[in-house]
């Protein structure tokens, strides 16, 4: 339609050009003569703003087009030959994504790994498929000589992309971790706990009583070859920096506490209560019962640690259990357990550094509410205990 609007508007204009070169200069005719005349220079005026409209149109059109191409081009090739690899691929390599990395950046990197033949290949690949966006730092191990498509394939597979990363969640013990860590790289775990039992090269923090509780709860990239010992000490590594602005020695020692308890507590507080607003509350009953001097509650009689020690946190504890000589049983032994009893994370931390203020020296949490109630008196212990029970707490 441009184009036919276009040529119209010439040839009106190369007629309004004609007509006005050969117009009469007759003296007779010079009243009708100037009307003709000012009625063709108001066309041929029309004419001209038509024309000019028009090719402002028709060059932004062509101008857009031709930015337009070249910008998808530069992004998709950059010049580049796209040469795919046709087989379903051999061998074995493993390669890392860093963080922040872009199409370009991962193609550069599994080229350079024989994973595709050339990275516009796998920059095409990537741009036809949305779901490329939501490739993930780490380490994966892809075949190599595949073609872009199944390379990206790999990469958006959730079992590749968890191959080399393992996630400590926040009140998961030490053995829990080592055996999680030994399933993901497949190194013994009689040797991941030989390790922990002589932690001499792990630079646990000075006042750590043992690698309980200094696991700090993270996702880690598990580097390929790594040494165990280098791996774990990457989790007390992190339990440093993500705990450095806490505070724990100067906090401590503001309540008249060692460092060490201050993560017992806190290991504590992870294991009693899912709730991060519960937390302060729960370290207030702690230390309420820690300072107690009228004799009232000799222990903290905490179902906790005894679950810890006898490795046990499924179904109710038995009698036998709840007597059991260890320890960590606080229903037999006054003050806190030797050690920590879980991993914390920073809410429990926090908790345990700031506890709330309040009188409560119980706490039950209920099964199915998953709410926490505490309380002063035995009155309110009690009726604490019945809304237990009818939830179905034993």
């Amino acid at each position: 339609m441009i184009g036919d609007d276009l040529d119209e508007l010439l040839d009106d204009a190369s007629g309004s050009r004609a007509s006005y070169r050969s117009r009469p200069t007759g003296g007779g005719r010079g009243s009708h003569g100037s009307r003709g005349s000012r009625g063709r220079a108001r066309r041929r005026g029309r004419t001209a703003h038509k024309l000019i409209a028009v090719l402002v149109v028709v060059a932004g059109v062509l101008c857009g087009g031709i930015y337009g191409a070249g910008k998808v081009i530069g992004r998709v090739t950059a010049g580049e030959s796209a040469i795919d690899y046709s087989g379903p691929g051999d061998g074995s390599v493993i390669i890392q994504i860093q963080a922040g990395s872009t199409a370009r950046d991962i193609a550069r990197v599994l080229a350079s790994a024989e994973v595709v033949r050339t990275p516009a290949a796998f920059v095409n690949a990537a741009a036809a498929d949305e779901r490329s966006r939501s490739i993930q730092p780490g380490f994966y191990r892809l075949r190599q000589h595949l073609r872009a498509a199944d390379a990206l394939a790999t990469l958006l597979d959730v079992k590749s992309h968890t191959l080399f990363r393992l996630t400590i969640t926040e009140g998961m013990t030490v053995k829990q971790v080592l055996t999680a860590l030994a399933e993901r790289t497949g190194q013994p775990l009689p040797a991941l706990e030989e390790i922990v039992r002589r932690p001499g090269e792990l630079q646990l923090p000075s006042y750590a009583a043992s690698v309980e509780g200094y696991l700090y709860p993270f996702t880690y990239d598990l580097r390929p070859g790594a040494s165990a010992t280098a791996t774990l000490k990457g989790f007390v590594d992190r339990f440093r920096t993500e705990t450095a602005g806490l505070g724990i020695e100067a906090g401590a020692a503001a309540l008249g506490r060692t460092p060490q308890d201050i993560v017992t507590i806190a290991s504590i507080i992870e294991r009693e209560v899912k709730n991060p607003d519960e937390g302060p509350k729960v370290a207030r009953v702690i230390y309420n019962r820690l300072a107690d001097t009228s004799g009232r509650f000799r222990r903290l009689d905490l179902d906790s640690t005894t679950r810890y020690a006898l490795d046990e946190y499924e179904g109710p504890l038995t009698q036998s259990q709840l007597a059991s000589n260890n320890p960590y049983n606080t229903r037999k032994v006054a003050g806190l357990p030797p050690g920590a009893i879980s991993n914390p994370g920073k809410w429990a931390l926090e908790s345990a550094l700031h506890p709330a203020d309040g009188p409560w020296t119980y706490f039950v949490s209920l099964p199915k509410s998953n709410v926490t109630i505490f309380a002063t008196t035995d009155r309110e212990w009690q009726e604490a205990l019945a809304r237990y029970r009818s939830e179905g707490g034993s």
